[in-house]
């Protein structure tokens, strides 16, 4: 059937409506998908410890297999240029050995940084193979008090009888 010249714009019409309604709507998704403006505040917002401990006592045995286990009881201190400087509380850890070699051994470890404001609770797979310092990172797993709710990571170096802490809390 032939059309007339007026229906023939009116269907023009609708469609070119319809073409700018979807149109509008394709750029109004796109615009909400899209991120927003990146905050100025991008630095990392973690709050950094740095603490020292300086073991007491030790019960890893002189030939470790694996499987064995031992616990470690240290004094912990707020670090002034890699020395104790004030005692803020103490540390323990509780290892087991799940490889060892002829240059060492990797140990699976929990430990917990006691203050008089809370604790804080670390769990880490550490190689102590070849020649000191030894050191890993290790995972924040939670806290008390001050610390309830912590979360981020460690950077743990073990020289000797001293460990060095690297806390990073994130926020």
């Amino acid at each position: 059937m032939p059309r007339s010249r007026a229906g023939r714009r009116f269907t023009a019409t609708l469609i070119t409506a319809a073409t700018a309604m979807l149109a509008t709507t394709a750029l109004t998704v796109t615009a909400a998908a899209a991120p927003g403006p990146v905050p100025k505040e991008t630095e990392e917002t973690a709050r950094v410890l740095s603490w020292l401990t300086v073991k007491r006592t030790d019960t890893r045995p002189k030939q470790v297999r694996v499987g064995a286990d031992w616990t470690i009881h240290s004094h912990l201190y707020t670090n002034i240029k890699g020395k104790p400087g004030k005692k803020i509380g103490d540390a323990f850890s509780h290892c087991g050995a799940v490889e060892v070699r002829n240059d060492g051994h990797v140990a699976l470890c929990h430990r917990v940084l006691r203050t008089d404001d809370g604790s804080i609770s670390l769990t880490d797979a550490i190689d102590r193979v070849g020649k000191l310092p030894h050191g890993g990172k290790s995972a924040i797993t939670g806290g008390t008090g001050k610390y309830a709710g912590a979360e981020g990571q460690a950077d743990i170096t073990l020289q000797g009888d001293i460990a060095l802490y690297v806390i990073r809390l994130e926020d």
